[in-house]
């Protein structure tokens, strides 16, 4: 056991034992209360750092430093009051998931439609298929090295992945967090690779598809039914109200928008 839960466990019991005394007489014993608060106020003390380093893990959320501490503190104090022993689990942990909670919370709350990209709404489309693969398979839920390996990302990306899902309690190995902490977490979308070398890396596919997304609805049903649907530049000027022409004009522009797109956010695969 690390020192910080021995210590977090001796408050804690300390505190339970004087809640217990007090609870046994008919009246509020001013001295003991005031020593309760003063045992909660150094386990909030001592456990401060934890609502710095949770608050850290959060800092490309836009929001600022301060309001994600004071966030975090809430779920702290929540924690204090609300902690009970008999339960097993350990405060840090119990603390963890109340800190995060409303950390992430904060987060939702000022960010209130967050824009999930269509690439990453198709690889969870690719993350269910092979969750259900597995599961018919084996009659269990897969872990993320299972989808890893079955969708060549890395495990790190995967977990990515699956952060803009519901369906997270699918994952065998997150089933339990997900359950008792559902809020969406920011999605580091640089994590999401390829686990093993192809001809065209799931990380620069995600760097195309960014740039399919920056273009105008046009420009990009153009680039659809060019690249995607294998339809005549014909066939789309009817679908969008335009001519054969204005299409191809269409088209060679998107092609050198993306150039430039792609050649400004890093180096080709070699």
């Amino acid at each position: 056991m690390r020192n910080e839960d021995k210590s977090n466990e001796e408050l804690l019991k300390k505190i339970q034992e004087l809640e217990e005394k007090e609870a046994e007489k008919e009246s509020g014993n001013e001295d003991i209360e005031e020593r309760i608060t003063d045992l909660k106020d150094q386990l909030i003390d001592q456990n401060i750092g934890l609502v710095k380093s949770i608050a850290g893990d959060f800092k490309n959320s836009g929001i600022d430093f301060e309001d994600l501490r004071q966030a975090g503190y809430i779920g702290l104090l929540n924690a204090v009051e609300n902690y009970e022993m008999n339960r097993g689990t350990k405060f840090s942990t119990y603390a963890s998931h109340l800190i995060k909670g409303e950390i992430r919370h904060q987060v939702r709350d000022n960010q209130p439609s967050v824009h999930i990209p269509q690439w990453i709404k198709r690889l969870n489309k690719k993350v269910k298929k092979a969750q259900e693969r597995i599961y018919q398979d084996t009659g269990e839920y897969p872990t993320i090295e299972e989808l890893s390996e079955e969708l060549n990302i890395e495990e790190e990306g995967v977990k990515e992945v699956l952060k803009a899902r519901d369906s997270m309690t699918y994952v065998s190995i997150d089933r339990e967090r997900r359950e008792s902490d559902p809020r969406p977490e920011y999605i580091d979308y640089e994590k999401i690779k390829s686990k093993h070398e192809e001809d065209l890396p799931l990380e620069f596919k995600i760097r195309i598809a960014e740039a399919i997304e920056k273009l105008t609805e046009v420009q990009q049903e153009v680039v659809r039914g060019i690249f995607y649907e294998e339809q005549t530049q014909e066939e789309i000027g009817d679908e969008i109200g335009t001519s054969q022409r204005q299409v191809s004009r269409i088209k060679y522009r998107v092609l050198d928008e993306l150039k430039d797109q792609l050649e400004g956010s890093g180096e080709d695969p070699e």
